[in-house]
């Protein structure tokens, strides 16, 4: 039997009021704000702190093997899970994979983790699925939308939920799709996928999870539905005869939106967050036909409930002053900022453990910490005598400057987009010369506390480059 064993979550901080959006697109407005991911954000970086939420103080050299699900990774030839495995710390001989081309991968993937571990062939696998879809100016999939990431880590024995049933319906409706020359994805008939896709699959598949397991739809205590908008979710809800108030998982549409890939897993770990033991819950996605997972909570729920920020950061963030500021972030204007220089693909992968596992340097001669890697101990002069360390991610502010030359920058009140760069001493005593990143730039000093979050560092050298920065701790 394989079961969830912990859970994370994570939404930007930042969102936009789908009114503003209306006011510069000429249309209607959906009401309420979307999450977006920051500019120096994408799925591979959401996918990274949902895994850091879900792992908290697990230890990393446990999993065995990583499943990345997404419809919008960065990289269209380059697997996004080697460089989550790198950024999570996880063992060289883990296995990855990404999992891509349905909006339903992620269920897909947790089923995928599930015959793993009940084969014998993995122990603990991670499963990370995250979005950050382009959508095309004016459309209702621009509002409609969201970015956000959800992680769970499945494992032999029940632990906080058993994985009761997995079922699939699938159909070759031509429903959305995006092609590798399309900047946007396409939408052939919303109406008629919803009508002939996603209100016939959806029930199908769920109705046969719940045969194969003799559970009728009145003994489950949450349903965590993905749906394309509010109305489809209601409409799928009263074909399911679910009760609206008690059993169907909020959507989270008002403060988020649809978070693509990661959203049935999204409302699954917001259906766990609440849980008791005994209680069932079901979990469907939906791309070119559904797939429904059934699980169980155990004795062991309540016990893990708390111990994540999950879907927390869903709760509340911090709205974009325009909607130029939301095409921005979404790379869909030209800020005219240059590249400044190029930068070396091949240095960027010697310092991998650097860069991209955070690790830093303890001198064996002074045990001082020192970041980034070098040959020579800045504290005694010892050459060549240190050991790699895990540093860790949180710390104060010691020093910082805002730098009014270099942007684009932060989104202060104001308007001025200044660039923050912060010293900061970590807990374990180290201290990183760092940018950050989502500030308010009035709430930034001396003592501040901060935290690491893994970011776009910079594009250059037709290259995508990752590392760490700091953040206000949300």
């Amino acid at each position: 039997m394989a079961g969830i064993l912990s859970y994370g979550a994570y939404v930007p901080v930042w969102r936009i009021s789908r009114d503003e959006i209306a006011r510069n697109s000429g249309g209607g407005s959906m009401a309420g704000e979307r999450a977006v991911a920051s500019r120096d954000e994408d799925s591979l970086t959401m996918a990274v702190e949902a895994g850091l939420d879900c792992l908290g103080s697990l230890d990393s050299q446990e999993i065995d093997e990583l499943y990345f699900a997404t419809t919008s990774s960065p990289f269209v030839e380059k697997q996004g899970a080697a460089i989550i495995a790198s950024a999570l710390d996880l063992r060289r001989d883990v296995t990855t994979c990404d999992m891509t081309g349905s909006l339903r991968a992620s269920v897909l993937a947790v089923k995928a983790a599930a015959d793993a571990v009940q084969a014998g062939r993995a122990r603990k696998v991670l499963v990370l699925a995250a979005d950050a879809r382009k959508a095309r100016p004016r459309s209702d999939l621009e509002q409609s939308s969201g970015d956000g990431a959800a992680a769970l880590l499945i494992g032999a024995g029940d632990g906080i939920a058993r994985l009761e049933g997995f079922a699939s319906a699938v159909n070759a409706i031509p429903g959305p799709w995006k092609r590798t020359e399309d900047d946007y994805p396409n939408v052939f008939d919303a109406r008629f996928d919803t009508r002939y896709g996603f209100l016939n699959d959806m029930p199908q598949a769920m109705a046969s999870v719940m045969a194969k397991c003799e559970v009728g739809a009145d003994t489950i205590s949450r349903f965590a539905l993905y749906a394309p908008d509010p109305r489809s979710h209601m409409a799928l809800a009263r074909a399911m005869k679910l009760d609206l108030k008690t059993q169907l998982q909020d959507i989270m549409f008002s403060s988020v939106g649809v978070t693509g890939t990661a959203h049935s897993l999204l409302l699954l770990v917001a259906a766990l967050e609440r849980a008791t033991a005994g209680q069932w819950l079901l979990c469907a996605g939906y791309g070119e036909g559904s797939t429904a997972l059934l699980s169980r909570a155990t004795g062991k729920i309540e016990q893990e409930q708390g111990k994540h920020r999950g879907t927390k950061y869903a709760l509340s963030g911090r709205l974009l002053p325009s909607y130029g500021h939301f095409l921005d972030f979404k790379n869909e204007i030209d800020t005219g900022w240059p590249e400044w220089q190029k930068s070396s693909v091949v240095r960027y992968w010697r310092d991998e453990n650097s860069a991209l596992r955070l690790h830093g340097m303890k001198c064996r001669a002074c045990g001082g910490l020192q970041y980034p890697v070098s040959r020579v101990c800045a504290l005694c002069g010892a050459k060549d005598s240190y050991e790699d360390v895990r540093l860790t991610r949180k710390g104060k502010v010691f020093s910082y400057t805002h730098d009014y030359l270099l942007g684009p920058g932060n989104v202060p009140p104001d308007g001025i987009s200044p660039t923050t760069r912060v010293v900061v001493d970590l807990e374990d005593g180290c201290r990183l010369w760092l940018e950050m990143t989502d500030p308010d730039t009035s709430e930034i000093g001396v003592g501040t506390p901060v935290e690491l979050t893994f970011r776009l560092v910079n594009e250059k050298s037709n290259y995508r480059f990752y590392g760490w920065k700091a953040r206000p701790v949300r």
